[in-house]
C-alpha cells in the first residue's frame, strides 16, 4: 500500500519527481531547506490546505513526464552537474542581474523604495553565495570525490583533515538556510516577481530573472540538502576506517 503523501516529507517527495517542485513554489511551501518537514507539517506552516496541495501532487504525478532523476544519477555525475550547472551559472548571470537591478533602481526607486532594499540584499547575497561556492569548490567536493572513488575501487580512504564529513556539512546547511530565508524576503518583497503597472520592460526583465536565479538557487539546495550530503555521510561511513 502506497504511503499518503500527507505523511511523507516535502523532500522525498521532490526527490522522486523534481518537477513538483513548481507546485511547492505555487503553495509558498519550503522543499529546500525545510524538506525533512512532512507534508502536512509543511502545509500547516506555509498556512495552506494540505488537501489542495495533495491533490495538486496526485494530479501531477498522473500527468508528469518530465521528471529529473537527480536521485537516481552517481554521485561524482550530481557534484559535476552543481558545478558545471549552479556555480556555473550563479558566477555567470549574477552579476549582470545585479547590473540590471542597479539599472531598475535607479529608473524607479522614487515609486518603488523596495528596490534599493533589493539591490542591497542581491549584492550582499552575491559576496556570501562566492564564499559558499569555494567552500564547497576547495574543501568538500573534492573530498567527497575522492570517497567516492574509493568507494568504486573497494578502498578504504583516510579521515578529513576537519574531523568529519560532517562539520563542513553543517556549515553549508546553515548557509543554505541563510540564503533561503533571505531570498524567500526577496519574494515577498518583490510582490511574488508581479509586475507593477508602471514597470518597464527592464524592469520585468529583472523581475523573470531574479525568479530564475531563485529557481535555480533553490534546485542548488535541493540537490545538496536532500541528496548529496546524506551520501557523502554515507560514503564516509563505509570507506573511512
Amino acid at each position: 500500500m502506497k504511503t499518503d503523501i500527507r505523511l511523507r516529507s516535502v523532500g522525498a517527495i521532490v526527490n522522486e519527481d523534481f518537477s513538483t517542485a513548481r507546485i511547492f513554489k505555487y503553495f509558498g511551501i519550503d522543499f529546500c531547506c525545510g524538506g525533512e518537514a512532512l507534508l502536512a507539517d509543511a502545509c500547516r506552516v506555509a498556512g495552506v490546505d494540505v488537501d489542495r496541495v495533495a491533490t495538486a501532487l496526485i494530479e501531477h504525478e498522473a500527468e508528469s513526464s518530465d521528471a529529473v532523476p537527480f536521485t537516481k544519477w552517481p554521485t561524482d555525475l550530481l557534484i559535476d552537474y552543481v558545478l558545471k550547472i549552479h556555480h556555473r551559472n550563479i558566477r555567470a548571470n549574477g552579476p549582470g542581474l545585479l547590473q540590471l537591478i542597479d539599472k531598475v533602481a535607479d529608473a524607479h526607486s522614487d515609486n518603488h523604495p523596495e528596490l534599493l532594499e533589493l539591490k542591497r540584499l542581491f549584492e550582499l547575497s552575491l559576496d556570501d553565495i562566492e564564499n559558499h561556492l569555494q567552500k564547497e569548490e576547495q574543501v568538500l567536493f573534492p573530498y567527497c570525490y575522492n570517497l567516492f572513488e574509493a568507494m568504486m575501487r573497494g578502498e578504504s580512504h583516510s579521515k578529513m583533515h576537519c574531523g568529519t564529513v560532517a562539520n563542513p556539512i553543517r556549515v553549508m546547511l546553515r548557509e543554505h538556510h541563510d540564503e533561503g530565508t533571505r531570498y524567500k524576503y526577496i519574494r515577498n518583497l518583490m510582490h511574488n516577481f508581479k509586475a507593477p503597472q508602471d514597470a518597464c520592460s527592464s524592469y520585468r526583465l529583472m523581475l523573470a530573472e531574479l525568479e530564475e536565479f531563485m529557481d535555480g538557487l533553490f534546485e542548488h539546495i535541493h540537490i545538496e540538502n536532500n541528496i548529496l550530503f546524506p551520501r557523502f555521510v554515507e560514503l564516509e561511513g563505509r570507506c573511512v576506517r
